[in-house]
């Protein structure tokens, strides 16, 4: 049975339900950090409505992938504005490996993992996702020229769970703190998990566009890693009821100097970083709801 309010708290190396069971981090984050001083931020101006997690897979020598960052950037953002979360993932080994030129590795662990086969099974790029669920037999992996059409019937889905999520950031430590409330707007079947990455916006680097390389290309929206493990943790373990809340948060998480696989992607900006936070069926792995804080 479905207990509210739910705490959990990650701190290190244990996550702590505040209920009779006791159950542990998938993963968990390798290095902690001290904080003091902190700029604190939140998305309670923007919470109460649905969201939409646009995930695009992409590459830096994929010439075909230009195209679909500009939809989404001069399109689909615009027009959908708070209501459009979009990412970017870089990923897999035909167009995001290093390669020549192309000297940063802006694969991840996430990353990797739910494109390959046991996840998303992505093997074209650029590809989308929107709540990795599949609209009108449209299949989950979506071409750019689908996301249009599929982005208004992903807001038309039901707002199951609300998501208040707040991020507390020491710029000189690089300690990252951050506390997500999962409130239910509709009783729901099914277990629910939550997943936290960071982000970054304003990557500068070469980039393929249609064959010619663009020396000074500007990333935005780039998934960086992963917070709470690339599949992220439980925050439901059953159906839950209307209003019935948990909790989950993580203090002291170090965010790196360098991004990629293996450190070899650029210096990450803190300035540009943004901490997502998605919840998704156990089940189906549809995203139910997401959010997005900027750390500082």
């Amino acid at each position: 049975m479905f207990m509210k309010k739910i705490a959990l708290s990650l701190s290190a190396a244990l996550l702590l339900f505040m209920s009779c069971d006791k159950v542990s981090l998938p993963i968990v984050p390798k290095t902690t950090a001290e904080g003091s001083v902190y700029v604190k931020n939140s998305n309670a101006a923007v919470s109460d409505y649905k969201k939409v997690l646009l995930e695009d897979y992409t590459g830096q020598r994929c010439p075909n992938c230009p195209s679909a960052a500009s939809l989404i950037k001069g399109t689909l953002s615009p027009q959908y504005s708070t209501t459009l979360i979009p990412i970017a993932v870089h990923q897999g080994n035909t167009f995001a490996k290093p390669f020549g030129e192309f000297k940063n590795d802006f694969r991840t662990t996430a990353g990797e993992s739910w494109g390959a086969a046991a996840g998303f099974g992505i093997d074209s790029w650029p590809t989308g996702l929107i709540n990795r669920k599949n609209y009108n037999s449209n299949g989950i992996k979506l071409t750019s020229s689908k996301w249009s059409s599929i982005i208004p019937l992903a807001l038309a889905d039901p707002f199951v769970v609300k998501l208040n999520v707040s991020t507390e950031y020491d710029t000189t430590t690089r300690a990252l703190n951050v506390f997500v409330k999962g409130t239910f707007k509709t009783s729901y079947p099914n277990a629910v998990k939550l997943c936290a990455i960071y982000t970054e916006d304003g990557l500068v680097g070469p980039q393929d566009n249609q064959g010619t390389v663009i020396e000074e290309y500007e990333f935005e929206h780039m998934v960086r890693g992963d917070i709470n493990g690339t599949w992220g943790i439980d925050l439901t373990t059953a159906a839950a009821a209307v209003n019935d809340s948990a909790k989950w948060s993580v203090k002291g998480f170090a965010l790196p100097l360098v991004g990629g696989m293996n450190d070899k992607g650029l210096n990450i900006n803190d300035k540009n970083v943004s901490v997502v936070v998605f919840a998704y069926d156990a089940i189906s792995r549809e995203v139910l709801q997401a959010e997005k804080v900027k750390i500082r």
